[in-house]
């Protein structure tokens, strides 16, 4: 299983479906921190939303976690330890981004972070290709004018986030970004987004 684009081209942005994904961490290092919130927002080349899932996860060795970062994201260490299993979240997140476009806001981190995640509970799907709108968003600003965090361009395009450090509000927040994004660099046909995969 991966989360590569389907083997069929689709015909129109309709047609194509990216997986735009977004989660809160214990900290910034994969091979100690640990993913304590889990969103995936689905949506068409359109912008029309056609699936999501979101949840907080509880860590694969409850005994060995250690909380933090509460004071960015919010999450206390008794909702993570009621929430979803870590094996469980990870194979609903796959299941989810299966045949669609893989999609984050400084993508390398989140693919590394899932990555290490789920070689912790044996699960072996990777992200082959992807798309990051952090690099998107900088090939529309060659001149370099302005800042590309998430909060910044959401208000540069007008987005309203409606928490931030909450993983479905970043997530659908970068989903709306996608979308302009696209808009702004006139992609309106599947191979000019096949042109900005990442791999």
């Amino acid at each position: 299983m991966n989360s590569s684009p389907t083997e069929t081209e689709p015909s129109s942005m309709r047609d194509m479906r990216f997986a735009v994904v977004d989660f809160e961490t214990t900290g910034f290092k994969p091979d100690t921190n640990r993913i304590v919130q889990l969103a995936a927002i689905i949506i068409n080349g359109e912008g029309i939303l056609v699936d999501s899932f979101d949840t907080i996860v509880k860590p694969e060795s409850p005994a060995e976690y250690a909380h933090g970062a509460e004071h960015i994201h919010g999450i206390s260490e008794q909702q993570v330890a009621d929430g979803m299993p870590l094996t469980e979240a990870l194979q609903r997140l796959w299941d989810i981004t299966k045949d669609t476009t893989f999609t984050a806001h400084n993508a390398q981190f989140d693919i590394g972070f899932l990555h290490a995640e789920s070689e912790r509970v044996g699960i072996e799907t990777r992200v082959d290709s992807h798309l990051d709108t952090l690099l998107l968003s900088r090939l529309t600003d060659v001149e370099r004018t302005r800042k590309h965090s998430l909060e910044a361009l959401c208000e540069h395009y007008g987005i309203v986030r409606t928490h931030s450090h909450e993983a479905r509000a970043d997530a659908t927040a970068t989903a709306e970004l996608l979308i302009h994004l696209f808009k702004e660099m006139n992609v309106n046909e599947p191979d000019q987004v096949s042109a900005l995969l990442e791999r």
